[in-house]
């Protein structure tokens, strides 16, 4: 006899249509659980009552055991960038969506990790996606003219994408010097005569300080599959739409499994947060400039969220030369790769050699 959380699992396995008997998936152009066979459709539940912060110091002890087989997934590690992608168990796949390499294989897992709390459901359809990508190839004056035509789009894959929130009180003392400029009217040699010229000076002003801030969800990928400098450019989610991670809604789906810590995460939330402290140091301790700024933050009461945010996902050819890009699967901005016109860019060099050449020629007749 199964137990209840056997059962559960095996009714998000199979997931069945009442209506056919056919199987179920989330579709995001209804964003519905639907059957693609009779129409069959309903809403899935949208509760984040189990959305809680976790203690940074108490991950470890959050780690439970996971295995994909048990949800109808297995898992594909990829050689090339490391990422671990789940799969439905019936899918055959032969190549990384991450990073197009082909060094990939069936991996057996079973490891504690720490389970993913909350997720935003894909709400820009494939179609969409496909559109805004369209859209997006014929911008830019620096990229070959033919790209819109000569791009050969690959399969565009929907990927749930694993991130880490966290939150931190901190209090920061600063000390520096601020500088405010005056003028000072002063002879100055110039054309072979004496002037009268207002000449600007700083006077500087040892300053310090000190103040608290709260930092509530900082925002970083856990994949290592995915480059930061596109997936921080498809930002901001609207985080305030997460429910309770929810299995159903990755049926059909593919999915990343974390390879990036929760310390490790933390880490990179640090240096963003360190960051914004001293731009906050910088405005504190005002005037017109400023010297030998120092801060000494200390953080405190850190905790962390483990979730699962939609990404569109693709690498299109151009040239025989792969480029990445991604769409936001939750409000639809796009980043990626493009590659670069080499004989715009000679053309734009000479322009403005010849146009600084001009320029020099009629000052030196005036």
């Amino acid at each position: 006899m199964l137990s209840n959380n056997e059962n559960v699992k095996q009714s998000i396995v199979k997931l069945s249509c009442p209506t056919c008997s056919s199987q179920l998936t989330y579709s995001a152009d209804k964003q519905k659980i639907a059957c693609g066979h009779c129409g069959f459709e309903r809403d899935y539940d949208k509760a984040n009552d189990l959305i809680k912060e976790q203690s940074l110091a108490l991950a470890e002890s959050l780690k439970t055991k996971y295995i994909p087989k048990e949800s109808g997934k297995k898992v594909i590690d990829c050689q090339g960038c490391g990422s671990k992608l789940m799969i439905d168990e019936t899918e055959v796949s032969v190549r990384c969506n991450f990073c197009g390499s082909e060094k990939v294989n069936e991996k057996a897992y079973d490891q504690n990790i720490i389970q993913p709390q909350a997720i935003v459901a894909f709400k820009i359809g494939k179609k969409q996606a496909v559109d805004k990508f369209k859209e997006w190839i014929n911008k830019g004056w620096f990229h070959p003219n033919k790209l819109k035509q000569l791009a050969a789009l690959g399969d565009l894959h929907g990927i749930y994408v694993p991130f880490w929130t966290y939150d931190s009180q901190t209090y920061t003392e600063w000390s520096g010097e601020a500088g405010y400029y005056y003028y000072e009217t002063q002879q100055v040699y110039e054309n072979g005569q004496y002037v009268s010229k207002e000449v600007r000076k700083t006077r500087w002003e040892w300053r310090n300080g000190c103040f608290n801030e709260f930092f509530d969800d900082v925002l970083i990928v856990a994949s290592k599959g995915l480059p930061e400098k596109i997936i921080s450019n498809i930002y901001p989610y609207r985080l305030e739409e997460l429910s309770n991670h929810n299995p159903e809604l990755m049926v059909g789906w593919e999915a990343e499994i974390y390879s990036l810590d929760v310390k490790e995460g933390y880490n990179k939330a640090e240096a963003i947060m360190t960051d914004r402290l001293r731009e906050r140091a910088r405005r504190e301790i005002g005037g017109d400039t400023h010297r030998n700024l120092s801060i000494d933050a200390d953080f405190y009461e850190q905790s962390f969220k483990h979730i699962i945010l939609p990404v569109w996902l693709c690498t299109y050819q151009y040239n025989g030369k792969p480029y990445q890009f991604a769409v936001n699967g939750q409000t639809g901005k796009i980043k990626g790769q493009k590659p670069i016109s080499v004989i715009k860019i000679v053309l734009l060099v000479i322009f403005i050699l010849a146009l600084i050449i001009a320029l020099v020629m009629i000052f030196s007749k005036n």
